[in-house]
């Protein structure tokens, strides 16, 4: 089966939103300095791993190209609050809330889905 959830291409998608709002606003690491990982679990789209400056995505849950990017846009949110030294960078509080807002209404998106 083909699929567009790779590595490779999550690191693609990863520098075009990069170079997009808001996160051309937010200190996102170069994607050199960041991991990708396609992941099998059931349970969840994806995940933020902070220790190994990982992005996880699950083929799982994630088959298609909205779902894939709308994942790695809600683990970038994460991914910049922690860099940005925001101790909460894992809840989705109301710092999350305003990024995902953002680009939610920029990409239309609906905000209950991500």
């Amino acid at each position: 089966m083909k699929t567009t959830l790779t590595k490779k291409n999550l690191e693609i998608l990863y520098n075009m939103a990069c170079q997009m709002a808001p996160f051309n606003t937010l200190p996102m690491p170069k994607s050199c300095k960041v991991k990708f990982k396609v992941i099998k679990n059931p349970n969840i789209y994806g995940c933020f791993d902070e220790h190994e400056m990982e992005i996880q995505i699950s083929s799982n849950a994630c088959g298609h190209f909205t779902t894939i990017f709308q994942t790695l846009l809600h683990e970038m949110v994460h991914l910049a609050l922690y860099v940005r030294g925001d101790d909460d960078f894992h809840l989705h509080g109301t710092k999350f809330l305003r990024i995902k807002n953002v680009y939610s209404e920029l990409y239309n998106f609906d905000p209950k889905a991500i």
